[in-house]
């Protein structure tokens, strides 16, 4: 069922699991979180508000960033938040590293999943912890429509094995690792669906618009649960 429709999330993964990640860090007012991606900034402005420590949230889109920024502004949080429009492939934090870091949303999947958790491994303070969320395939023979609407010629989805593995290999290990409950998509596509009213911005395209009602459609229509999931974990830098 629908549990939350205030909230800015754009993924399965809301606000919760943002907060957990950061009580499970001890984050506190002297701490220091590293968004990766932050979207329209609903991560970041939660644990700000939560726990009043200093957040750099990064995003390469122009649109999110002021977005994001406004969000801040609107709920007081805007003091403790440095907002960066930049890439991440291009950024380095290793000077000032953080104790926690946020790759929520699928940022991995976007930026390339070993880089990224590289990058996060030599950003973090020793023992620092790093959260993601993506999007993952629970069995190898997914129904062709299903595979069609979340993977295309540029983004392939991991499994949980797969990521269990790489938070391994990259140098971490696994505090927590769960599926969003089905409560968490029915968020998230509630809010999509309110976004694709929107007659300016992103949601506007009527190609998005289009996209996002075949996904829709597909998610429900052919309960596609069985075969995909929201994976989120909480890993800890080895060293």
């Amino acid at each position: 069922m629908v549990t939350d429709l205030s909230s800015n999330y754009t993924s399965p993964a809301g606000r919760e699991f943002s907060l957990a990640s950061a009580r499970i860090a001890g984050i506190n007012p002297s701490s220091r979180v590293l968004d990766m991606g932050c979207g329209y900034g609903e991560a970041a402005c939660s644990i700000a508000q939560e726990f009043r420590c200093k957040i750099t949230a990064v995003d390469q889109n122009p649109e999110n960033v002021q977005i994001a920024r406004e969000s801040a502004q609107q709920r007081g949080v805007s003091h403790l938040i440095t907002f960066l429009e930049e890439d991440l492939t291009d950024s380095d934090f290793s000077e000032e590293p953080f104790d926690l870091a946020l790759a929520e949303g699928g940022v991995l999947s976007f930026i390339n999943r070993e880089d990224g958790m590289r990058r996060a491994h030599s950003w973090l303070t020793s023992r620092g912890w790093f959260v993601f969320s993506d999007l993952i395939f629970l069995v190898d023979q997914v129904p062709v429509e299903i595979r069609g609407v979340y993977e295309d010629e540029l983004y392939h989805y991991e499994s949980e094995k797969g990521y269990r593995e790489l938070a391994a290999h990259t140098g971490f290990d696994i505090h927590l690792m769960s599926l969003v409950p089905p409560s968490g998509w029915d968020n998230y596509y509630a809010h999509m669906a309110k976004r694709l009213e929107d007659q300016k911005g992103f949601f506007s395209d009527p190609r998005v618009k289009l996209a996002f009602h075949r996904e829709i459609d597909v998610f429900y229509r052919l309960d596609a649960l069985r075969f995909i999931g929201y994976l989120f974990c909480i890993t800890r830098k080895k060293s």
